[in-house]
């Protein structure tokens, strides 16, 4: 590909965690980068599409290397491996898995780079957790800005993060809530400690009321993801001490895992499909998370870092190239 910079592309995403872990990427990269269409349905009309928006980049008649990143979510992998050949051995094709199925699309060995937590062998990064955007750096700034928000606030601060019901599990409902709120309300009372709360787009109101209900009290505090500045959750994770997470959420539990702090992880099979408890167990098995009991006692790990692992392979195949 030579040492022109490369154009960084990413597929767009209505999902959240996936499009962010794309970003996560793109950043780290440290390249401009911008956000291109889903495919269409029209390969013709897509390639065309991204061959236009190559020429405009290329306009001094250079061409220069592109790195496009898509990922699980809506499936694409057919319509992205298609357009390889428009590149001439100028695309480097990254796919960042999440939750894989049971049964592979085989077009994904015609990627150049796949990083999944489910996957090994060539061509693969198998990540601990799945690829995220925390950074130090996000970190770091988002603890500065809201310092005062947490100043006065009991220790240990243990933070609560909610998902919510899935495509193909539905037990996050109110008695659920009850009882994880119960457990975590214990053992906040066991450190004598602070607990903050937050939630996700597929937390059910119903449960997350039930849940706020269990979890009342003095240095309670919750804090609404669709109200609150963006800076808000990094700034959570970065000034709180343990953390409880639903397992329905891979990448909430993978952000966490990030800060280097306990992490217990509730992966009851009503709330949770195989394919996250897979996941989840490549943090527990790493020494970056426990499955959730009604004890705490705290220890330490090295952080994983699945998003610097997919850039540094990212690098190593633009040399090769």
């Amino acid at each position: 590909m030579g040492v022109d910079t490369p154009l960084v592309w990413i597929v767009d995403s209505a999902y959240t965690g996936e499009l962010n872990a794309r970003l996560g990427v793109a950043e780290r990269l440290g390249y401009d980068y911008e956000i291109i269409p889903l495919p269409n349905g029209d390969i013709g009309a897509y390639a065309r599409l991204l061959d236009n928006r190559y020429g405009d980049a290329c306009r001094d008649g250079k061409p220069r290397p592109v790195i496009l990143l898509s990922g699980t979510g809506e499936d694409t992998i057919g319509p992205i491996a298609d357009i390889k050949a428009l590149f001439q051995g100028r695309l480097l094709n990254v796919y960042l898995a999440s939750i894989l199925p049971d049964e592979l699309d085989m077009r994904l060995l015609e990627y150049d780079l796949v990083a999944s937590p489910q996957l090994s062998g060539a061509n693969i990064v198998t990540t601990v957790g799945v690829v995220h955007k925390m950074t130090d750096r996000l970190l770091d700034h988002a603890f500065h800005r809201h310092r005062d928000m947490f100043a006065d606030v009991a220790r240990p601060l243990v933070c609560l993060l909610l998902g919510g019901n899935t495509r193909y599990c539905f037990g996050f409902n109110e008695g659920y809530a009850r009882g994880l709120g119960r457990r975590v309300a214990s053992i906040v009372a066991s450190l004598k400690g602070s607990l903050v709360v937050t939630n996700s787009r597929r937390t059910p109101k119903e449960a997350l009321a039930a849940l706020l209900d269990e979890v009342a009290g003095p240095d309670r505090s919750f804090f609404d993801w669709q109200q609150i500045d963006p800076d808000v959750y990094p700034a959570l994770l970065a000034h709180s001490d343990v953390f409880v997470a639903t397992g329905d959420s891979v990448s909430m539990c993978s952000e966490a895992s990030y800060t280097g702090k306990p992490l217990l992880v509730d992966m009851r099979n009503c709330t949770t499909e195989i394919y996250h408890r897979n996941i989840i167990g490549t943090l527990i098995a790493y020494g970056a998370a426990k499955p959730l009991s009604d004890t705490f006692e705290t220890w330490t790990y090295t952080p994983p870092d699945p998003t610097g692992a997919v850039v540094a392979a990212i690098h190593e195949r633009l040399v090769e190239k």
